[in-house]
């Protein structure tokens, strides 16, 4: 108050004085009033003996561009006082304090968070709305959390490796940018931090310094000033990118790790003041808990945790439409946002030369590597090689836990590193280590607050790794590897697993007599264990011509097994005391090919209603938990009233739907079949393929055929229901 009237601002500074009026009308009169009040003020406060030496100025601020009856207004009153009074617009008043729209060009030019480390044919212009839920469920748009942020709120988003964090975050900040613009500057303009850049900064005029230099912006005072003024919104990326200084191994001290690392971002969240709209990500799994989470980043309990799960099925579709695919994916294809991108966009599916997609197994070696070099460009040091060698160590180790995907804990992620690097990991190391690609926090029922635990996101990601290990352990079958020793576990690899394994092996010229060797040089050791039974499955992969030795295999489980005559190791191998969830024998037709069972379980024995008479011996003291019913087997199906090419077509579909993901050899769909109609078999391939329901890949020796995603559900109600079947070649 001055004289009885209301002041909106005035600053008292050591060299100078400011004087401040806001107002939203437009006519003379108002802008005749205000300046007057700041006229009396400015001339009151120069009296004073303190402020002798000191400027003075006056601001007239209007919510639009001032008119030029206020503007002329604004200078009589301003010649009165013989003090500069101006009348600015909001949108000039903050360019003053920061120029937001120089900023704002410079930011759009630099990179955004881990998009920058995506290859340049992934970059591309496809873009799925991001969808964030709250711990309620409740779904929210990017336009609503701009809003939210816009309002003052903060939230913090989560989500694990490759759900697109960084393209959520960047999605928020080009919509603020347009409510920026489209305001005239009135509403709060984005702050996009890219947190790795920050990594040893302590306060927040060091981090937005950095920030600056890194954008290309030349005033980071201003910038400083307008995160200190509430005029911006701060976008962090990144939490989990912060490289720790030190770590003395225990699970207690990493989180002392983490409290020291981030103090910088602790410290740029909690001095904000409280109506600066903030929004920080990264992934959930770099802390232990949600709890330590929120208070390590000096954010409140009533902050918004919004998560970022993978596609919805109709985003999947969305992006595909988008991405311009005319071709129907695999079933198999994940829905990891950045796995279907690198998929899809970097022609890891699709092989030119064959004109053709690739099957499973090398699509996803292809993934994998993808993810490893993503990886390898945000460290300084650290080879992309060295990447999958530990990630593919880590799914090794993980195993011993009992399942593929974990969990894992400090303990293993150490050894992989000490096992793979052959030293203690140092400070990028345990950065590597904190962020590993691939790995997530265990569900809420399975997480313990007092370890430091993960596990794989992906089972497919987790299998494909272990794929990469098998193959440099039966490469080079050498005391040191980790897959020397006996297995602790007793499950067997997935096909996916056994198939990463072989085509490693087949690209680095290893041999199936190699490999065969190895699996001879376990056995002789009397390691009848889990990994003897994947080395043997590998080498019936790469297919040798001649197989002498009979190998024995104890106590073991097995997701499938799909036995058929052009199997030389299989044959070859007695299963003892094991357990076989799935026992595929539809493509067998001599009982040699069949391996011996003894003592073993057999959740299904797929492609007969009971154990044929011919295999009796093959089964001993064996038992049985379910056959397939007889109209879903190849003679069941051969006795159904339909075309001859009709049943044909179920047979194929049985065999390639039977199992999702699983893929048949071409010579293994005509297996089971009359010989007087197996000379349909291509053209009822030929039909399939061409109404959407298989794709016909070209890899290795043989092409293999495989279902299509969108397919699956409408091929097992037929499979159900087989005499509703309309089909014609």
């Amino acid at each position: 108050m001055h004289r009885g009237r209301e002041i909106d601002a005035a600053f008292e500074m050591d060299d100078a004085i400011h004087v401040y009026e806001f107002t939203v009308r437009r006519d003379k009169a108002k802008a005749i009033q205000d300046a007057s009040k700041i006229r009396e003020l400015l001339i009151d406060l120069h009296r004073k003996p303190e402020n002798a030496y000191k400027s003075v100025t006056g601001w007239v601020v209007t919510r639009d561009e001032p008119t030029a009856e206020q503007r002329g207004a604004v200078r009589k009153e301003a010649e009165i006082a013989k003090f500069p009074i101006h009348a600015i617009s909001m949108a000039t008043l903050s360019r003053r304090l920061c120029d937001s729209e120089s900023y704002i060009q410079c930011r759009d030019r630099a990179p955004f968070g881990s998009i920058a480390y995506v290859t340049n044919s992934s970059r591309s212009s496809v873009n799925v709305e991001t969808i964030f839920s709250d711990i309620d469920g409740k779904e929210e748009s990017v336009k609503g959390i701009t809003k939210s942020l816009s309002g003052g709120n903060r939230h913090l988003i989560i989500g694990d490796f490759g759900v697109g964090k960084s393209h959520a975050l960047r999605q928020i900040y080009m919509e603020m940018r347009k409510a920026h613009f489209k305001s005239d500057k009135l509403t709060p303009f984005p702050v996009h931090v890219n947190l790795r850049d920050c990594a040893g900064l302590k306060t927040p005029a060091e981090i937005l310094r950095r920030h600056s230099e890194e954008v290309g912006f030349s005033n980071d005072r201003a910038l400083t000033s307008a995160w200190r003024a509430g005029a911006c919104v701060l976008l962090l990326d990144g939490f989990d990118e912060i490289v720790p200084t030190r770590w003395m191994g225990s699970a207690a001290d990493v989180k002392q790790v983490r409290f020291q690392a981030l103090s910088g971002i602790r410290r740029l969240i909690e001095e904000a003041p409280e109506e600066t709209g903030i929004a920080v990500c990264g992934r959930a799994h770099f802390f232990s808990s949600a709890q330590e989470m929120i208070s390590v980043l000096g954010l409140s309990e009533e902050c918004s945790l919004q998560t970022i799960h993978d596609f919805t099925n109709e985003q999947v579709v969305n992006y595909l439409k988008k991405s311009g695919i005319n071709w129907s994916v695999p079933e198999w294809l994940p829905t990891r946002p950045l796995l279907i991108g690198y998929l899809l966009a970097d022609g890891a599916m699709y092989d030119v030369e064959s004109d053709s997609l690739v099957d499973q197994a090398a699509a996803w070696r292809n993934l994998f590597g993808m993810i490893c070099k993503r990886e390898a460009k945000m460290f300084s040091a650290v080879r992309p090689e060295k990447i999958k060698q530990l990630v593919s160590r880590v799914a090794t180790l993980a195993r011993s836990t009992g399942d593929e995907t974990g969990p894992v804990d400090m303990k293993i992620l150490s050894q992989a590193f000490r096992e793979v690097n052959g030293v203690e990991a140092d400070e990028e190391g345990i950065q590597l280590l904190l962020r590993l690609p691939g790995l997530a926090n265990p569900s809420a029922a399975n997480l313990d607050l007092n370890k430091e635990q993960r596990v794989f996101v992906d089972k497919d990601l987790a299998d494909t790794a272990y794929g990469e290990d098998l193959a440099s352990y039966l490469a080079q079958p050498h005391e040191g590897h980790t897959l020397a020793q006996n297995a602790s576990w007793v499950v067997s690899s997935s096909e996916l697993g056994v198939g990463v394994a072989a085509q490693s092996l087949e690209l680095r010229d290893v041999s199936a007599g190699t490999v065969l060797a190895a699996a001879k040089r376990r056995q002789d050791k009397h390691q009848y264990d889990a990994v003897l039974t994947d080395a043997l499955r590998v080498a019936d992969y790469l297919a040798p011509e001649k197989v002498r030795q009979s190998f024995i295999v104890e106590g073991v489980m097995i997701e499938s097994l799909t036995p058929s005559d052009s199997n030389t190791v299989l044959s070859k191998i007695n299963f003892h005391d094991s357990v076989i969830h799935r026992l595929d024998i539809s493509s067998l037709e001599s009982e040699e090919a069949c391996p011996v069972f003894r003592s073993c379980l057999i959740g299904l024995l797929d492609g007969a209603a009971g154990v044929p008479v011919a295999l009796a011996e093959k089964f001993i003291d064996c038992e049985f938990e379910s056959f397939s019913s007889l109209s879903q087997t190849t003679v069941g199906i051969m006795q159904l009233k339909l075309s001859d090419d009709a049943k044909i077509a179920l047979t194929v579909l049985k065999k390639i739907y039977s199992q999702r993901g699983s893929g048949r050899k071409e010579s293994g769909l005509s297996r089971g079949l009359d010989p007087a109609i197996r000379g349909r078999v291509p053209a009822v391939l030929t039909a399939l393929q061409s109404q959407g329901w298989i794709h016909r890949i070209v890899s290795g020796r043989e092409p293999i055929y495989v279902g299509v995603k969108e397919k699956r559900a409408y091929a097992l109600r037929i499979l159900e229901e087989p005499n509703r079947f309309n089909f014609e070649a």
